[in-house]
């Protein structure tokens, strides 16, 4: 396949992800909090048969929720950003993550039971911020093989 459709692939399918997963949140936040809460209970019950009870909460599953969802949303953000502009772009991940996370939490002011809160943005955006190391993190190590690589080539080229 030329290099020029597997990066329109690339694109598309990074982007079409990020996209998703923002509708997964958006479908998850527009859950009465009724609904959330059973799938929360759910959700606790399956961990205390797995792990045993004491460990886990309502409150934790909750917000580990928040915290993991946006991990997911700002790797994704890194990804399609990085796809896009060929080098990471962390700042505009997080913000952009963030600013979702707002967007969110107003969104949950119309439905019924859920309530906007300050404390959940923050829990989203830190979630982000770890989103955003993930990436690097993989970035890094990546770029260390790749530079590798290189280097081995060279030296194998001039061996001969």
């Amino acid at each position: 396949m030329p290099r020029e459709r597997t990066d329109k692939a690339a694109l598309f399918v990074s982007w079409a992800l990020t996209v998703i997963c923002m509708g997964v949140i958006f479908w998850l936040s527009s859950r009465t909090a009724d609904e959330s809460s059973q799938q929360s209970d759910e959700i606790l019950k399956l961990l205390i048969s797995i792990f045993g009870d004491n460990i886990f909460t309502t409150f934790i599953i909750r917000k580990s929720a928040h915290f993991l969802e946006y991990t997911g949303l700002c790797f994704l953000f890194n990804i399609s950003l990085f796809v896009t502009k060929r080098r990471p772009l962390y700042i505009y991940a997080v913000l952009f993550t963030s600013l979702y996370a707002v967007m969110d939490e107003v969104h949950q002011l119309f439905v019924e039971g859920r309530a906007c809160k300050v404390t959940d943005w923050a829990i989203d955006t830190s979630g982000a911020i770890l989103g955003a190391v993930v990436f690097t993190v993989i970035y890094l190590i990546a770029m260390s093989i790749q530079k590798k690589r290189k280097s081995q080539n060279l030296r194998n080229k001039t061996k001969h």
